[in-house]
């Protein structure tokens, strides 16, 4: 297996394209367009310790936010408040946080719930 590179990335995230935001929000399924792909791609090819993950509570009904440690053995840490009563909220939930992450700059789009 190939170690992670944060250097070797070949999609950089512009923090302004709001656009991809609204689309995603609108359709969270997909089908993407090649530019929200490309975006999609590397918010999910960050390296595990410190990404973002669901833990189902209760089964269709609550689901919680978690951090990965990154490590075998290790639990994953409760991100304190960030609880769901749908996978939508929470997978929308994540990308605004991953787009902050990898651009530092917060997703403006409304939230649909």
């Amino acid at each position: 297996m190939l170690p992670y590179d944060p250097d070797g990335a070949t999609c950089e995230i512009d923090g302004t394209r709001m656009d991809l935001a609204r689309e995603y929000r609108g359709c969270m399924r997909g089908p993407y367009s090649l530019e929200l792909q490309r975006v999609l791609d590397r918010m999910r090819s960050t390296p595990l310790k410190g990404r973002h993950a669901l833990v189902v509570v209760e089964p269709f009904r609550r689901f919680a936010l978690v951090r990965l440690s990154g490590e075998r053995g290790v639990a994953p840490v409760p991100v304190d408040g960030a609880t769901y009563s749908s996978v939508s909220e929470a997978e929308w939930d994540i990308f605004k946080r991953r787009w902050q992450e990898l651009t530092g700059m917060p997703v403006t789009v409304a939230d649909p719930w």
